[in-house]
């Protein structure tokens, strides 16, 4: 079953799922772009060979089409709390401690305990906060243990 915070594979490279939607009756994964050259990009999932359908430069967004009938769990999305733990989750690990240090419009700031920051291959992961998805992971910068990912208020307005 692909979910939120399964991996898959383009060039080589492990890469993670950081949503599953529905845009009009279509299921998509979803995933940032920065790791892709572009639409028509491929990559395989659970043996699947797939191809990147769309591209969303303003949030650092892949939505890549997934064939009908495959077995998915629908992400369910929730609303950043400020100042309140979250999850970054994927399968191959999970960090506890990632704090909501600030909630926009678009973007969500993250704080993470220098010993455990997230690494290139978890660019993508969903954070998590009450079970329900709230980001996507896209940029770290080490030497102030922060990270910023792409708010679950854009990925709810894509939905249908």
């Amino acid at each position: 079953m692909i979910k939120a915070g399964s991996s898959f594979f383009h060039n080589g490279k492990r890469g993670t799922i950081g949503a599953i939607i529905a845009l009009k009756g279509v299921l998509y994964m979803v995933t940032v772009s920065h790791i892709f050259r572009g639409e028509g990009d491929r990559l395989t999932v659970n043996g699947m060979e797939l191809v990147v359908t769309g591209i969303l430069k303003d949030y650092d967004l892949a939505l890549i089409e997934l064939p009908h009938g495959t077995a998915v769990e629908i992400t369910e999305f929730g609303s950043p709390a400020e100042l309140e733990l979250a999850e970054l989750i994927n399968d191959t690990r999970t960090i506890h401690y990632c704090r909501v240090v600030n909630s926009g419009a678009s973007l969500l700031f993250l704080g993470f305990q220098c010993h455990d920051m997230p690494e290139p291959e978890d660019s993508g992961s969903p954070i998590v906060q009450g079970g329900k998805v709230i980001g996507i992971m896209y940029s770290v910068t080490l030497d102030t243990c922060m990270g910023m990912a792409v708010s679950s208020k854009i990925l709810r307005s894509l939905e249908v």
